[in-house]
């Protein structure tokens, strides 16, 4: 096993939805600790690595039994509904990411949650807070939110926004402080 046989793997998953991001990470996750160590395109891995990387592809087969179905809800998303988005974004060390669920309740009080797209990316290589990734992950909830509010057309649509991290929840909450350039640059998006 090679570098350049694991980039070509875990970039030939098409996944324009995010619906299978965590396991997606766990590949892109071998690929980056591959780029940290320097190894050629062609050079044989480590056997810890390979090891890892045919686990992963093992567990690929898995895949073949997610089923999705096509529409959010049954019947559609029709005007007697009351219909939220519901955006939760986290961060770690080595990731961050996001989802977003539509959550519908109709006449009769049954409710509905679908997952409708999820992210999730590799931190940088150059270290990052994790306050500063979970900015990051709250940014990446809110563009995603624009793009869902484009595409769905939903009247009277209601969103909520989901953290666990109190910083970034101070964050945007403040309005009396100036910030770093990192952090203004993303609290005002």
């Amino acid at each position: 096993v090679s570098r350049r046989s694991i980039l070509s793997e875990v970039s030939s998953v098409f996944d324009p939805l995010g619906l299978i991001s965590p396991f997606l990470l766990k590949g892109k996750l071998l690929l980056r600790e591959l780029c940290r160590g320097g190894f050629d395109w062609d050079e044989p891995v480590p056997s810890d690595v390979t090891e890892a990387w045919k686990e992963w592809k093992t567990s690929m087969l898995a895949l073949r039994d997610i089923r999705v179905p096509r529409c959010y809800v049954d019947g559609g998303l029709r005007d007697d509904l009351t219909v939220e988005l519901h955006h939760f974004s986290d961060a770690s060390s080595v990731a961050y990411g996001q989802c977003s669920y539509l959550r519908t309740v109709d006449n009769e009080g049954v409710v509905t949650c679908s997952l409708v797209i999820s992210k999730a990316r590799v931190a940088p290589s150059k270290p990052m807070t994790v306050p500063r990734l979970e900015l990051t992950a709250a940014v990446l909830s809110t563009r995603i939110s624009r793009f869902l509010q484009d595409e769905l057309k939903v009247v009277n649509m209601k969103e909520f926004f989901w953290t666990d991290s109190a910083v970034v929840l101070g964050y945007i909450s403040n309005e009396a402080r100036r910030f770093h350039v990192f952090v203004a640059n993303r609290v005002q998006v």
